[in-house]
């Protein structure tokens, strides 16, 4: 798969992974159940550790961290952060080792 395609549906997946969570937050659905309880919970926490991650990442290893730092407070942008930015970095520390 092309990495602009590959990047396109990281996007679509951040924006729909974001539409979840405006319609639990305004939908008029209340969840009953405790598993759904939990599951909701663990949703909105993700996005919450997943933009704490990405913001300590862009302060400690970038070096222009503020475009970062603003794109953290997106929801759910952590995964693009990850395969976009510190993946590749990876990959290629292990290929020179």
């Amino acid at each position: 798969m092309k990495p602009q395609m590959r990047s396109l549906l990281r996007v679509l997946l951040i924006g729909t992974l974001t539409a979840v969570a405006l319609w639990i937050v305004i939908g008029p659905w209340f969840p009953q159940n405790v598993l759904v309880i939990t599951s909701v919970a663990s949703f909105f926490g993700l996005s919450a550790l997943g933009g704490f991650w990405m913001l300590y990442m862009a302060v400690r290893y970038e070096r222009d961290p503020v475009r970062f730092v603003g794109l953290s407070l997106m929801p759910f942008a952590f995964i693009w952060y990850y395969f976009e930015r510190v993946r590749p970095g990876k990959h290629r520390t292990r290929a020179t080792a």
